[in-house]
């Protein structure tokens, strides 16, 4: 081989393991860029953690406090059922009082006048 020769082909390698180097440094910044890259994800999944156990936990509590104003809600129409029972009874007797007054008073408008003329046909 001619020293030419063996110059070019010592180029050759140089160039090749300057471009092994350089990728390696690319193949270097890249994982390093995508570690960077998992971290982040990692603390995002974190926090997507946290907060999803967070709204779990309000989702609970607003399932809780729906609940409790269903039962509330519950019991409020029982007592307006019963309150308009009474008032409907109440309305009911106050209707038939005034007849039972009425027929009341009408049968002593009849007695009266039952007597009165008893009185007049009396000698």
């Amino acid at each position: 081989m001619t020293p030419e020769a063996i110059s070019n082909t010592i180029e050759q390698m140089l160039a090749v393991q300057r471009q092994i180097q350089e990728s390696q440094i690319r193949n270097t910044d890249n994982i390093a860029r995508l570690e960077l890259q998992i971290q982040a994800n990692a603390q995002q999944i974190q926090e997507n953690s946290a907060l999803i156990r967070s709204n779990r936990e309000d989702i609970s509590s607003l399932r809780e406090d729906i609940s409790t104003l269903v039962e509330e809600i519950a019991k409020l129409t029982v007592d307006q059922r019963e309150k308009f029972n009474q008032f409907y009874g109440y309305h009911q007797s106050a209707d038939s009082e005034p007849l039972n007054i009425l027929e009341r008073v009408i049968k002593v408008e009849q007695e009266i006048a039952q007597i009165k003329h008893q009185l007049r046909d009396r000698p």
